[in-house]
């Protein structure tokens, strides 16, 4: 049988698995699996981390820093198989907050909610932020002027509207957030694969030996090349993440016990892909590789020398379209998992957030709450790029946190019954391996400028993780922070409210109310 009958057993069956996890089917589940995969896709928008941060790659860890992307690739793929298994067995919005409260503990699970959500609404922000700094080089705006509203500077003004237009985008409706992501999901795969193309074939400036050459910068005072490169993998760690939203769209996909592990792991497999074909390009591509390394726009440089200056605006405006996919995918997601958390109750206001518009079928409220929250910082400071920073280790700090009550979970035995994705015998060791791969990841993004960790990066830690006080507003620092490092500030602060919050409204004392998975024949861990 085809046609619409088909699509009503699929969804049917779908539905049935939610309420055997104890889940009112509520949102409109209308996509399939290309849409799902490009959601999970633009949230890692190979684009947008390479034209913002290839210069710290290159200037740090000079042209050698190309091999941090293969490293990541795979250390993030032990991530994504676990969480390719996680979301055929749960296929639910709110991801790894769902899959830590089902599989180890409420309160591990609750704040891997909580670190995560934060992470998102800050990583939004940055992001929104980055849309004025790629108009700036389309039109020649000077972000510090006063805008159309005089007092908003443009980078504000136009990070506020981008914010305002992704907002109505989500709340609006599931199969219109789909359709302007996958065009721009199309345009930055296309846009990245033809420069990348061109430039290997006529632009072709540098040997390939070059992939072994260093910045230079590797002294004594920075301990050698090693904690060089840590750093200079900054480039590649700022990008690889996000592959878990394929998950979080599970109740809007169709057949996604099935769809929702192939997005999982076809976003990352195919961001690496394109990621280094394009990087390789870029470098190779490169006219003078020791003024690359105090080159801001690197790229721009490497694509203007080669293919000229009009493929050099075509590439702005490609990543102008990767930049605003990549804000819509990541509210999309952050919303999803306000959504998750207040349905359970789990957030202040949470019945508010847990709401589903009965016309657009969509987590409204929450969409509209993400938007607003991730607009606050640009009334705050004017560095709210530099919020990335810490944005981008508290979301592995949620992996690792997610994939240690996976390992509890994996230790009694789950799962029972395998899903449509299913890891086998192979699964506790590739749990392992993600838990290993992540905690020296967040060892990197702790590690600051201190006798403490010695000769380890030395002053080049300021550009990982620097201290608070390097906050502005109005161009003059925030004299009431601290002078400790931005990581662990940002972790303590919203580990320090999320404890207050937890303890003081009972949340330590309620028990969530969770059903067998009878689709699987899984019962409850926790």
């Amino acid at each position: 049988m085809s046609g619409p009958s088909t699509h009503s057993d699929v969804a049917a069956k779908d539905d049935a698995h939610l309420r055997s996890l104890g889940i009112k089917p509520e949102l409109k589940r209308s996509l399939g699996f290309l849409s799902n995969f490009a959601v999970a896709f633009s949230y890692i928008s190979v684009s947008t981390g390479t034209y913002t941060l290839i210069a710290l790659g290159l200037g740090v860890g000079g042209p050698a820093f190309f091999w941090s992307w293969p490293v990541i690739i795979i250390g993030q793929t032990f991530v994504a198989l676990n969480f390719a298994e996680l979301s055929s067995h749960f296929p639910v919005a709110g991801s790894i907050y769902q899959w830590s409260k089902r599989l180890s503990n409420k309160t591990l699970g609750w704040f891997t909610g909580w670190f995560y959500f934060w992470a998102g609404v800050v990583t939004v922000t940055a992001v929104a932020g980055t849309v004025p700094l790629v108009m700036a080089g389309i039109f020649g705006m000077d972000l510090a002027a006063a805008s159309p509203l005089p007092f908003f500077n443009n980078l504000v003004f136009w990070a506020i509207i981008t914010l305002i237009s992704t907002t109505i985008i989500n709340a609006f409706g599931v199969r219109l957030l789909a359709i302007i992501n996958n065009i721009g999901v199309g345009a930055e795969i296309l846009g990245m694969l033809v420069f990348a193309v061109i430039l290997l074939i006529v632009g072709r400036h540098q040997d390939f030996s070059v992939l072994t050459q260093t910045a230079g910068i590797e002294t004594p005072e920075t301990g050698g090349y090693l904690p060089v490169f840590a750093i200079a993998m900054f480039m590649s760690l700022f990008v690889v993440y996000g592959f878990d939203t394929a998950g979080t769209f599970g109740e809007e996909t169709l057949d996604a016990s099935r769809q929702a592990p192939r997005g999982v792991l076809s976003a990352i497999w195919l961001s690496g892909a394109i990621g280094a074909v394009f990087l390789l390009a870029i470098i190779l591509a490169t006219p003078d590789m020791k003024a690359a390394l105090t080159d801001t726009a690197p790229i721009a440089t490497a694509i203007e020398a080669g293919l000229g200056t009009t493929f050099g605006s075509i590439y702005l405006w490609v990543i102008l379209i990767a930049v605003y996919v990549c804000t819509l995918a990541i509210q999309g997601a952050t919303t999803r998992l306000m959504f998750s958390m207040g349905r359970d109750r789990r957030m202040p206001l949470g019945s508010l957030w847990g709401h589903v518009n009965p016309t657009f079928k969509t987590p409204a409220n929450a969409a509209v709450a993400v938007g607003v929250i991730a607009a606050v910082p640009f009334f705050i400071t004017d560095s709210p790029g530099l919020l990335a920073t810490g944005a981008t280790g508290l979301i592995y700090l949620s992996y690792f946190m997610c994939n240690l009550g996976v390992l509890f979970a994996r230790r009694k035995g789950w799962p029972h019954k395998g899903a449509w994705f299913k890891l086998g015998s192979w699964g506790t060791i590739i749990n392992v391996l993600a838990l290993v791969w992540g905690g020296l990841m967040i060892i990197n993004f702790g590690l600051w400028k201190s006798s403490l960790f010695g000769n380890f990066g030395s002053d080049l830690r300021d550009y990982t993780n620097p201290s608070l006080t390097i906050i502005t507003s109005g161009g003059n620092k925030l004299g009431f922070l601290p002078d400790i490092p931005f990581y662990e500030g940002t972790i303590a602060l919203i580990l320090i409210v999320g404890l207050i919050y937890y303890y003081a409204t009972g949340q330590n004392r309620r028990e969530d109310k969770v059903e067998a998975d009878l689709a699987t024949g899984e019962a409850l861990i926790a």
